[in-house]
């Protein structure tokens, strides 16, 4: 009779817990409408989302074996939470038969510190090549547009730079390059010959986490209070820096007289509110059709999709890929074709 109580006893516990987790899990559709300067600490949900939802899966499990029929309930209500995963592991992307006449690269550099740029791109021969954390005075950056990007149209700026195979009839900047300012983009709008398009090469705020700092979190009791607080810090003063940044992106999208794609690294993950920002106004192209893990940061041991390439709905994505066999950054390129109007 007292096990009997116990057991019951638990199974309200987990009956409960569950629950909350659901609640939780399906708050992540309330990404788009809780800004960062409402509050901060919600974006954190989105970076742990794929965890919470492989918890609450593992709570299903016990669910089942214990009380068979609530654990089937609870894995039917949990269907909704399987959309915004595909946002960073789709392996099922429509097969588009279009011929694509339209090839993009977004990379985040690292500042060159290696050898072999020079070599990927002339392999890749994308028309449009989108950099980031890339300093126009470094020797890799003047090797690569003195060779592979000789006859390419090119226009300089700080730490972001786009390389065109089509001539770029505007260029211009979008956040001011100011001291304590460290996202860059710009746009250039080139004539493909059949169109106008609009690039926009993004580089949000970055977090500046160390990798020691997670570690020496995880690892050491004695300073995981503190290291915690840390990240807690930088990551929502990042949350808060994204949301003004985004809200200065938006008009040269809104008020683009052409079609648009914006590529680039947000340092943000998949339905964070700058994410979900973006997506109202424009696609992601790596829904639509990518057939691989979205993970495009890997100094990390925890799966990060930072790097995306968006677009207008009159431009049709044929294909996008993570190329994880290209360690010569801590991001992998992505590389995307599409079918312009």
């Amino acid at each position: 009779m007292v096990n009997g109580l116990k057991v019951k006893g638990f199974d309200s516990v987990l009956f409960v817990s569950h629950l909350l987790v659901l609640v939780l899990s399906y708050s992540i559709y309330l990404a788009p409408y809780i800004a960062p300067s409402t509050f901060p600490y919600f974006g954190f949900i989105p970076i742990f989302y794929p965890i919470i939802v492989l918890f609450n899966l593992f709570l299903i499990l016990i669910l089942f074996f214990r009380k068979r029929l609530f654990g089937i309930l609870f894995l039917i209500l949990s269907i909704g939470l399987f959309p915004p995963l595909v946002k960073s592991y789709q392996f099922f992307g429509k097969k588009v038969e279009a011929t694509p006449d339209f090839k993009l690269i977004t990379f985040n550099a690292h500042y060159m510190k290696q050898d072999g740029f020079d070599e990927f791109f002339k392999k890749e021969n994308a028309d449009v090549v989108l950099l980031q954390e890339v300093w126009y005075s470094n020797k890799n950056f003047k090797k690569l547009k003195d060779s592979v990007f000789a006859d390419y149209y090119y226009e300089k700026n700080t730490l972001n730079q786009i390389f065109s195979r089509y001539p770029i009839i505007e260029f211009r900047p979008i956040f001011p390059d100011v001291e304590g300012n460290s996202a860059y983009s710009s746009y250039a709008d080139i004539d493909t010959g059949k169109d106008t398009i609009r690039i926009i090469n993004v580089y949000l705020e970055p977090m500046k986490i160390d990798k020691e700092l997670i570690k020496e979190g995880v690892s050491s009791t004695e300073d995981a209070k503190t290291n915690s607080k840390i990240l807690k810090n930088k990551l929502t003063r990042g949350f808060l820096r994204h949301q003004m940044q985004i809200q200065e992106l938006l008009p040269y999208i809104q008020n683009s007289p052409y079609p648009v794609i914006l590529a680039g690294d947000l340092n943000s993950v998949p339905n964070s509110y700058e994410y979900q920002q973006l997506n109202f106004w424009l696609k992601d192209a790596y829904p639509e059709v990518g057939r691989s893990a979205g993970t495009s940061f890997h100094d990390f041991k925890y799966p990060l999709r930072l790097d995306y390439v968006f677009h207008t709905e009159e431009i049709l994505p044929v294909s996008y890929r993570v190329l994880t066999d290209e360690k010569i950054s801590d991001h992998y390129p992505v590389v995307a074709e599409f079918k312009l109007p």
